[in-house]
């Protein structure tokens, strides 16, 4: 138990925080979910909040001593407390509540180590400050992640879903002028224009990619 436990580097916590919420988000995938309104079209769902709830017990029995700050919750723990965690338990909630996998738990020490999950595909992204890295499978293997110039987008939504359906294909997107390509199917009225390419017309108005 990760409560039995103080000699966890924060860089563990986060992980182990980040996966606990991951978990709650998998296993309530597919589910009709609650949702509740937060104003400007922004909104969360029960799985957001369970979510959330997963990650503070983890963050709350490894350093009772500092306050978290989640998206839903808002400020908790020690008011004058030197440090302070950040939670996003569910990133893409509107992706998640329309059945795509394309989401993200992400926790973060201020200044200090932070923690992305995938709840699909098992791997948690970590990184301190000075090396980033992913880790994977059961036994927790891990791999050292370098910079790179280039992206490859994975999908493209050009309108909001109630608008448009969604548009993607694999692309690989490069800094060097021209040499951009894509296999992506347009189906939104807008006309846009990739980096190289010889369709013409204003920018997407949203884009979701994937490094």
């Amino acid at each position: 138990m990760i409560g039995a436990s103080m000699n966890l580097t924060d860089t563990e916590v986060a992980a182990a925080a980040a996966l606990a919420g991951a978990e709650v988000v998998r296993a309530r995938y597919g589910r009709l979910h609650s949702r509740i309104d937060k104003g400007a079209g922004d909104f969360a769902t029960d799985a957001d909040l369970a979510a959330e709830e997963a990650i503070l017990d983890v963050i709350r029995a490894a350093r009772p001593g500092d306050a978290v700050h989640g998206e839903e919750g808002g400020r908790q723990g020690v008011a004058d407390a030197e440090r302070e965690w950040l939670v996003d338990p569910l990133c893409g909630t509107l992706n998640y509540a329309t059945g795509s996998q394309l989401v993200a738990v992400n926790v973060v020490l201020r200044n200090g180590p932070a923690a992305v999950a995938d709840p699909f595909s098992g791997e948690v992204f970590l990184a301190d400050g000075e090396t980033a890295r992913v880790r994977s499978g059961v036994l927790g293997e891990e791999r050292p992640l370098a910079p790179t110039a280039d992206t490859r987008l994975v999908d493209v939504n050009l309108d909001p879903p109630s608008r448009a359906p969604l548009a993607s294909g694999p692309s690989t997107c490069s800094p060097t002028p021209g040499s951009s390509r894509t296999s992506a199917r347009a189906s939104s009225p807008r006309r846009w224009r990739w980096p190289g390419s010889r369709q013409a017309g204003g920018p997407p108005t949203s884009r979701t990619a994937a490094i």
